[in-house]
């Protein structure tokens, strides 16, 4: 496996001084990108592979043409901003870097990629032949951090990068050139982009079928995590991204998700996403790219400080020095949590300490008890109650519910 060689291969480095103090996820990307200073020489381009390149850009021009005749562009140039610089840097490693296609076209092919945003709060995101990558202002909104953002396109340069539609092409000799395109709207867009797109979902029922789409998805998940490997994002936000959707789509039933109809986000995919960044010896601290797995401190503005997990306040400390009792406590309960806690691990005293396995958390103080008005033993229970509720809802986000 690539990205356990590469890893391997990282242990092996010693750290330079500016990494030292760094967070262990954190130091480990900083040390891909350190000790990657010397780029490889452009690729050498065959006649034959030089037409299957442009071959792709010749179709991807066309279904660009569509899509723009269907789908409305984005306006909102932070949007803009944000998805050409996060998609800059990974183009630029994709072009250069040739990294393992489980499924695909295995040369390294240099598209000159071009990021476009479209309105729409579609959680939804794709890619079409030689470079042209979608992103859907719905899954900024959605994404929590620019490492998921970053997961995402990374994933969609790896299915234009590794030419998965040439491969459909070639596996399904049925399809035609003309129909292709509308296949392609109706796959990738998830079938939304008007009547031409409508009849391509009914064509691409093929391509379904024959599992291109596994295979495919399964090809770009590596595939984009190879390159954000490379790169200074973190390769967890891929899997917390992944997880949340799952999430979502199973507490909240039939939900538009644009692509992920066809593309599920389930729990096999996710299974399989951990199991890369296990093999490359990746920390999950789900933390670090995603604020759902963060013990957030909240100024309320009245004197005192809550601990927000997942949305919601699961303490509130008062008193004078309650900020700085949120902090250190918000930062305790982190670690906590990154390390995928079981639900009976959490405890407290009589006195009011929160004890995560034998570690103290925080402690409520008499102005924590007289602020919120109930009786101390009776606090205590509240809290506790609602902590255990919130470490068995980040449980059951990422399918480890253990009791």
């Amino acid at each position: 496996m690539v990205l356990s060689l590469l890893a391997g291969a990282a242990l092996l480095i010693s750290q330079p001084d500016w990494a030292q103090d760094l967070p262990p996820q954190a130091r480990w990307i900083a040390l891909q990108v350190a000790t990657d200073t010397a780029p490889p020489s452009p690729p050498i381009i065959s006649p034959a592979h030089q037409k299957d390149l442009d071959d792709d850009i010749a179709l991807g021009k066309k279904v660009a043409e569509e899509v723009a005749k269907e789908l409305k562009s984005s306006t909102s140039q932070p949007m803009i901003d944000r998805v050409n610089r996060i998609g800059g840097e990974l183009a630029r490693i994709a072009r250069m870097h040739q990294v393992e296609a489980t499924w695909g076209d295995r040369r390294l092919n240099p598209f000159n990629y071009e990021f476009h945003v479209i309105a729409g709060d579609d959680v939804n995101a794709f890619s079409i032949p030689g470079g042209y990558i979608y992103i859907y202002e719905g899954l900024l909104k959605f994404a929590e951090t620019d490492h998921e953002v970053a997961g995402v396109i990374g994933h969609e340069i790896a299915h234009a990068s590794f030419r998965h539609v040439a491969t459909l092409r070639r596996e399904q000799s049925k399809l035609e050139a003309i129909t292709l395109p509308l296949i392609l709207i109706g796959l990738l867009a998830g079938g939304e982009a008007g009547q031409g797109a409508a009849i391509g979902t009914q064509l691409a029922g093929q391509a379904i079928g024959s599992g291109w789409s596994v295979k495919a998805e399964k090809s770009a998940d590596y595939g984009g995590l190879q390159y954000i490997l490379k790169s200074g994002y973190n390769p967890v936000g891929l899997l917390t991204f992944i997880e949340r959707l799952a999430y979502e789509e199973r507490t909240r039933g039939e939900i538009d998700w644009g692509i992920y109809r066809t593309h599920p986000p389930n729990r096999e995919r996710v299974t399989a996403i951990r199991a890369m960044l296990e093999n490359a010896n990746i920390d999950i601290r789900r933390s670090e790219s995603s604020t759902t797995f963060r013990a957030i401190p909240l100024d309320l503005a009245d004197g005192t400080y809550a601990i927000k997990i997942a949305g919601k306040n699961v303490v509130i400390f008062s008193g004078e020095d309650a900020g700085a009792r949120a902090e250190t406590a918000a930062a305790r309960m982190t670690d906590f949590l990154d390390s995928n806690p079981r639900v009976f691990e959490m405890s407290a005293t009589a006195d009011g300490q929160f004890l995560g396995r034998s570690d103290l958390l925080f402690s409520l103080t008499d102005s924590d008890v007289k602020f919120s008005g109930k009786e101390k033993e009776e606090l205590i229970e509240s809290v506790l109650k609602t902590l255990k509720a919130a470490v068995y809802d980040l449980s059951y986000r990422v399918g480890t519910v253990r009791g």
